[in-house]
């Protein structure tokens, strides 16, 4: 509690000054109003707004699981839990959102990860609930919320344009620049405190040797998910149009039977990344000799996981569950990409494709994804050193080499960078997810301020688009890219009407840009929970455009629910462009619908 209230007290503190100088000057009435003004915004400061999402676990669906939870929360002298929710995420966290200044009251939750309960053992997974449980034992939830609130909160701030940002907004920006990275450290250095006590008291409840374990497979997954599987599921994908029903199942067997080599590599690759001030948790090596273990490459050996031991007849219906989100997630954009590999395999790409250098990239970047040999990137090595002019082909080997891991790649991209300035934004984005993994914070502050730089030189675009749309030349897709979009969107019956063109646009330095635009129109009625969310949606269309066109080019997607009005300049323009109707409507559109001209 002490160290809450020194947060919060410092937080209200710097207010101080302002308001003795408003008495002064202004008097008792002005201060006092000034006073609540500022207390009330630091107020919003402190008061958690903590997002939980996922499945609740009532307990009478695992009956096993909160007896142990039970056992553990009294060994722990943990408060009560109110909540248990189930994620899709291989983690486990404790939360307290709620009560008063993040200070007093408020709902505990514990959110823990269907994957963990199939990739660890029982014993493993308490070891990880008990962590979290320490969490709450030594009331770490009330001030890490408030710090968590906080960061979040003055990211807002950081993630400002400053283009078109007023005074104030600047005024806000520049505090957040100067606060915001001292206030992460600090509060970092806290939080890493945090968890060696919690893994401390979950040794003491469980084991040390079961944690540590723990806590190594999840590293080795982590790092064969970004490596390892990634290629599995290439080979996955080559072979079906449907992305896996069981996907977990596939993640668990692929670790389960990964080579001790493999695992070793996995492993090390974890434990290369380099320490950064504000990490929020220790290092793996860190946390193993604290808990008085070696870190080793743990066995996948137990027939029976978590999930079917604590959860009982219930385990079934929640990983089924988690299984069909990941596809239902994953499935419309598996489904194309299948699409463009077995052209590109068979060679048989569809009437209009690209020829020549390009179709020869295309299908060696292809052949890498799906087997990621030494042979497929010395393919990818050649074809660059034969086209030292071609930005795709040197943007393909630098994305291959990141994508092993191997920080050469990061200069490669930057070559690609230079010969086609288009490509800047993806390709930044690749070096920063290389880089939040194996760089140094110095080298991630570097390449964040080119991506943002160059993200502000697209803001143009954006602003002007839809404009540029109602008044300037379009076309349609390639033939062979609309015949794949076609193929790709074949059944999914939430589709109705999708029309797809390209136009070219310059940004404020002149740069002129190939832009692909789609626009969906969707049966809102045919949508789930998740979908109906816009944002979800544009996403996913956003994927497809992704998948068809190289990086140098740009994707815009506009949704249109059935329930509202498309812009009837919109359409004319459409009717204009043979071709760019890639589904045709079945339901008349703007029937009985205010027709609003507006896009």
């Amino acid at each position: 509690m002490l160290a809450e209230l020194t947060f919060v007290g410092a937080s209200m503190l710097g207010w101080l000054p302002l308001i003795i100088l408003q008495g002064v000057f202004l008097g008792p009435v002005v201060a006092t109003a000034t006073g609540v003004a500022f207390t009330l915004m630091t107020w919003w400061i402190v008061q958690p707004t903590v997002s939980i999402t996922g499945t609740p676990l009532p307990r009478d669906k695992a009956p096993t699981f909160f007896r142990a939870l039970d056992d553990l929360r009294q060994q722990l002298d943990a408060p009560s839990i109110d909540h248990v929710v189930l994620i899709d995420e291989p983690n486990a966290a404790a939360y307290q959102s709620g009560g008063f200044l993040a200070l007093a009251g408020g709902r505990r939750t514990l959110m823990l990860g269907v994957p963990l309960l199939k990739l660890l053992s029982d014993r493993e997974l308490l070891a990880v609930v008990a962590h979290e449980l320490g969490h709450f034992s030594r009331r770490h939830g009330r001030l890490g919320h408030w710090i968590y609130n906080v960061r979040a909160k003055w990211d807002i701030y950081l993630d400002s344009n400053p283009a078109r940002d007023g005074g104030i907004d600047r005024l806000r920006r520049w505090i957040a620049s100067a606060f915001l990275p001292r206030f992460i450290r600090m509060s970092a250095s806290w939080s890493r405190a945090c968890e060696f006590e919690a893994d401390a008291l979950a040794a003491q409840a469980t084991s040390g040797a079961d944690l540590a374990r723990a806590l190594t497979k999840l590293e080795i997954t982590g790092s064969l998910m970004r490596s390892d599987l990634r290629t599995r599921l290439g080979e996955l994908q080559a072979a079906s149009i449907d992305a896996p029903r069981t996907f977990w199942n596939v993640v668990r067997e692929f670790v389960r039977d990964t080579g001790t080599a493999q695992l070793e590599a996995a492993l090390a690759d974890a434990r290369r990344r380099p320490p950064r001030r504000n990490d929020s948790h220790p290092a793996l090596d860190d946390r193993a000799q604290a808990l008085g273990q070696s870190v080793a490459i743990p066995h996948w050996t137990e027939p029976v996981c978590a999930g079917e031991l604590l959860f009982g007849a219930n385990w079934a219906t929640e990983l089924a569950a988690a299984n069909t989100r990941w596809h239902e997630k994953t499935a419309p954009t598996w489904r194309l990409q299948h699409l463009k590999l077995a052209a590109l395999q068979a060679q048989q790409w569809p009437t209009g494709a690209p020829g020549g250098d390009g179709h020869a990239l295309e299908r060696l970047l292809a052949d890498d994804a799906i087997n990621a040999t030494d042979e497929s990137l010395a393919s990818l090595e050649r074809h660059a050193q034969a086209h030292p002019s071609d930005a795709l082909a040197q943007y393909g080997l630098g994305r291959a080499l990141l994508q092993r891991a191997r920080t050469e790649g990061i200069e490669q991209v930057r070559s690609a960078i230079r010969l086609d300035k288009r490509l800047a934004v993806a390709g930044y984005g690749e070096i920063l997810g290389h880089l939040h993994a194996h760089g140094t914070e110095a080298e991630i502050r570097e390449f964040t301020k080119r991506l943002d730089l160059a993200g502000e030189k697209l803001d143009k675009i954006q602003e002007k688009l839809w404009r540029h749309l109602l008044k300037e030349p379009l076309s349609p897709l390639p033939l062979w890219a609309a015949q794949l979009l076609s193929k790709a969107i074949d059944e999914d019956d939430a589709i109705d009407g999708c029309w797809a063109v390209r136009t070219d646009i310059a940004n404020e330095a002149e740069l002129v840009f190939t832009v692909n635009i789609l626009v969906v129109r969707v049966r809102h009625a045919k949508l789930t929970v998740e979908e109906a969310n816009e944002d979800v949606l544009i996403e996913r269309y956003a994927s497809y455009l992704g998948t068809l066109f190289p990086h140098n080019e740009l994707a815009r997607v506009r949704v249109f629910f059935d329930t509202e009005v498309m812009s009837p300049r919109l359409l004319e323009r459409f009717a204009q462009v043979p071709g760019c109707e890639i589904r045709t409507p079945t339901v008349p559109i703007n029937v009985g619908l205010i027709k609003i001209d507006s896009l």
